[in-house]
């Protein structure tokens, strides 16, 4: 659950285990933050109960491939009984795959190459990577001592608004803008939002709001953050980063393999910062330029409206992740979250709030709807890809 994987999911691979260690007939629940698991011996005895509260961490699907591989050798036999327990104590002791510092260089890399993706040049590549491991360390820092996400999500879109306004005004670099979006696409909940409507679709609706609302309230507080510093400097006559007339060019053909690389690294990147194995990393590669090279297909060459450009190039994302899961046994959400991300539309929001800073409301309203409604696109898309593999190919989850 803390990693990523639906409730239904997390349903199922607790089924598995009970079962396989003698244990039939088990009730399961789930919701965000709690898992219950009832049995009764007999049909006139009291039922046991066990509730383990689930704690937040970070995401790691290293972890999830651990314990999938444990799972497989106790169906199997080849764990018996006895020692299982010890096994899967050994797996919660274990260390992150990658260390700290490793996941800040992959954090900026990612928004490097997000700014790519949007066409920025190398001073833009330079100042995002290196905004990025700014807000990246002091977010540590801050989660050390026990700060809110609410509040890191605030302090992280109004530091990379801020970095973003004053390498503008020094006269660094015109396209500022970019740095906004490459910050704010990084921070963004894909990996919640996408859980919280496959839980809602599935029938686990307590989960789903919990998710649901989790992924509103970061968002909003990265909104707030941008806005925090961008209404002030208006405010004062501050000249801030402009977003292009007419929206986002993303070039022509002949920029198209450039464009699926980048994509492509951004995805790399984030499955780093996840803790993914290196099958994991050129996988989340593959996925990430697929998507994107769909998306930017539809969306820039065949004129499809954006929202609905990220609906079908979700759907075969969600399609892919299914079938990955099933004959390769890579973590579904790693897929998925892949995908999507180059997606992420953080441009939008920064438009968006760029024109209410200014006093146009309806532009920005609008901007900032479209943002919701290609988030909603992207979760319910990947949903749906899942769903229609899934009715002939059953997880292994």
């Amino acid at each position: 659950m803390r990693s990523g994987a639906s409730a239904a999911d997390t349903v199922a691979t607790t089924r598995r285990i009970t079962e396989a260690l003698g244990l039939r007939d088990c009730l399961v629940d789930v919701t965000l933050t709690a898992l219950y698991l009832s049995h009764r011996s007999g049909p006139r005895s009291a039922p046991m109960t066990e509730l383990r509260i689930i704690r937040g961490a970070s995401v790691s699907y290293d972890r999830i491939q651990r314990v999938h591989g444990f799972l497989d050798d106790v169906e199997a036999g080849r764990v018996p009984l006895g020692s299982a327990l010890r096994r899967l104590d050994d797996l919660d002791r274990e260390g992150p795959l990658y260390p700290a510092w490793t996941e800040t260089v992959a954090w900026a890399a990612l928004s490097g190459f997000f700014t790519v993706i949007l066409r920025g040049g190398w001073v833009v590549f330079v100042a995002a990577c290196l905004a990025a491991a700014v807000v990246d360390r002091a977010n540590r820092w801050l989660s050390a001592r026990g700060v809110p996400v609410f509040h890191r999500a605030v302090l992280s879109g109004a530091a990379a608004t801020a970095m973003a306004t004053g390498l503008f005004l020094a006269g660094v670099t015109g396209q500022a803008a970019l740095i906004v979006a490459g910050g704010i696409a990084v921070m963004l909940p894909g990996l919640a939002f996408t859980g919280g409507v496959q839980d809602a679709i599935e029938g686990y609706l307590v989960t789903a709001a919990a998710r649901t609302f989790d992924a509103a309230l970061v968002t909003a507080a990265l909104v707030a953050g941008v806005g925090a510093v961008l209404y002030p400097a208006v405010r004062m006559g501050l000249r801030v980063p402009q977003v292009q007339p007419g929206g986002l060019d993303l070039g022509g053909w002949s920029q198209l393999p450039l464009q699926l690389a980048a994509a492509g690294m951004v995805c790399a990147c984030l499955a780093l910062c996840f803790q993914a194995r290196a099958s994991g990393l050129v996988t989340a590669f593959g996925s990430g330029a697929l998507g994107w090279g769909l998306f930017l297909v539809l969306w820039q060459h065949l004129d499809v409206p954006m929202t609905i450009a990220a609906a079908l190039a979700s759907v075969v994302i969600g399609i892919y992740a299914r079938l990955l899961d099933r004959f390769a046994g890579l973590p579904g959400p790693l897929t998925v979250v892949a995908g999507i991300a180059p997606m992420a539309p953080g441009y939008v929001i920064y438009q968006g709030m760029l024109h209410l800073s200014h006093g146009d409301t309806a532009p920005g309203v609008q901007a900032i709807g479209q943002a919701v409604t290609v988030g909603l696109a992207l979760a319910a898309g990947v949903t749906f890809g899942q769903m229609t593999a899934g009715l002939g190919v059953r997880s292994k989850i």
